[in-house]
């Protein structure tokens, strides 16, 4: 897995995937998501869109980062996720899913905090 890019947004920390070959190790995937959850955002979204399948060391690492932000509050959200990489996540279900959404717009509406004064 290449992480192709990454920006710390306001809420948030996005990082957007692509296909790497397939007997390379998934180091930038870890450090990148080590990164996302070290940046005190109330959520990660991981870009999914490029990404044809995924390997048991991602859907790992992918689940891993779900319960580490679950247990600090926080979200981790798939984003353009197809139907081989739900299948390829799912297949090494450990609890509840990650949150899964459309598009990027969806992942800010799933992960909008409340502003002093304002209703959600």
């Amino acid at each position: 897995m290449t992480v192709v890019y990454h920006e710390l947004l306001p809420d948030s920390y996005l990082l957007i995937l692509a296909p790497s070959r397939a007997d390379e190790p998934e180091a930038a995937l870890a450090h990148s998501l080590h990164c996302a959850q070290r940046s005190g955002k109330p959520a990660v979204w991981v870009d999914c869109g490029m990404l044809h399948s995924l390997s048991n060391e991602a859907a790992r690492l992918l689940w891993g980062a779900h319960h580490q932000l679950e247990e600090k509050h926080s979200q981790l959200v798939l984003v353009h996720v197809s139907e081989r990489v739900k299948k390829d996540l799912l297949r090494r279900e450990l609890g509840p899913a990650p949150c899964m959404v459309p598009t990027l717009l969806d992942a800010a509406r799933q992960t909008a905090r409340p502003r002093d004064g304002q209703a959600v």
